[in-house]
């Protein structure tokens, strides 16, 4: 593993336990075996590593979400999209504990939220149309919603696995989907 690498990995423990504002980058440099001034050097501030942590875990949630979602017909993307919470959590806790700290207080973790979000809208949206619901867009928009709540409510022990299991065989028989 490289010293960058070391780097974002101290910082994403540190940030999920302190929170961004309270972690030095003296403690990350100690977290992570390297000096300050290399922290500096590959990311000249603090706000800059946590956007870049923030980029690289994004982008690969974009990623995992994808591939995650690859499905033939409505009925099979809505099926995945309800399990997809607790999918994504589990392969990137860490870094959606954080997120979930620092969400309301941090534009840049706002903008790439809403812009890792936005795509599902579309999608939900043309699953309930060729499903011929009613009312596609709100059906879409309120999925959305309690699905984003979700996955704060999972990183924020508010929510066990198997209560959200429960919970998504109640959307899923909602659906018609099972």
């Amino acid at each position: 593993m490289s010293k960058k690498q070391d780097i974002l990995n101290a910082s994403l423990f540190l940030f999920t336990e302190q929170g961004a504002r309270a972690t030095s980058t003296k403690s990350i440099a100690k977290q992570a075996g390297v000096s300050e001034a290399l922290i500096f050097k590959y990311f000249g501030t603090k706000d800059h590593l946590l956007e870049e942590l923030i980029k690289k875990d994004y982008l690969d949630a974009i990623d995992f979400t994808r591939k995650f979602l690859a499905a033939n017909s409505a009925e099979e993307f809505l099926i995945k999209f309800i399990d997809l919470p607790i999918a994504l959590i589990d392969h990137q806790f860490d870094f959606w504990r954080m997120i979930y700290k620092i969400l309301p207080l941090n534009p840049i973790a706002q903008q790439y939220h809403q812009n890792y979000m936005k795509p599902s809208l579309n999608k939900l949206k043309f699953s309930f149309e060729a499903l011929n619901y009613k009312y596609p867009e709100l059906e879409a928009e309120t999925l959305l919603l309690l699905t984003d709540n979700v996955w704060k409510s999972y990183v924020s022990d508010r929510l066990t696995k198997e209560r959200y299991q429960e919970i998504a065989t109640l959307l899923k028989k909602k659906y018609a989907l099972i």
